[in-house]
């Protein structure tokens, strides 16, 4: 088996949770402007990862830098599916977001009782899209 580096290990942190649930619930719902658009990415990513549509991720939810950063030498699409063969759950709830120009960070919980990471983003020409899956 694959050694998961860097960048993918914390996409895997941000999914991977040890109990299961069923919210399909969206954070978007719960912001306006910028920010709803912010949480709508962590939501993609939700939907993505529970799908397995690890090209979803390396082409519409990531920046291209970190797309590469997550394919370690490989496909990204590659990598990111088999670390989402990995994760048993992708709950992913936006508890706020900080818009500031062209960059947002949002802090997103892992299911009720999970931890708490935070995802950065960009704002390209295609919209925002994420720089990091967790801090």
């Amino acid at each position: 088996m694959r050694r998961v580096h860097g960048p993918l290990t914390l996409l895997l942190a941000a999914l991977a949770l040890a109990g299961c649930t069923a919210q399909q619930d969206t954070s978007a719902d719960r912001f306006q402007g910028p920010e709803r658009d912010v949480a709508e990415v962590v939501d993609d990513l939700a939907a993505a990862s529970r799908s397995g549509d690890g090209e979803e991720i390396c082409t519409q939810i990531v920046t291209a830098e970190l797309a590469q950063e997550l394919a370690a030498g490989d496909e990204c699409k590659d990598q990111v599916e088999q670390a989402l063969s990995d994760a048993n759950d992708y709950d992913l709830e936006v508890r706020d977001v900080t818009v500031s120009g062209t960059t947002a960070r949002a802090e997103v919980r892992q299911g009720d009782d999970g931890r708490t990471a935070t995802l950065e983003f960009e704002r390209g020409d295609d919209g925002w899209r994420a720089t990091s899956l967790g801090s």
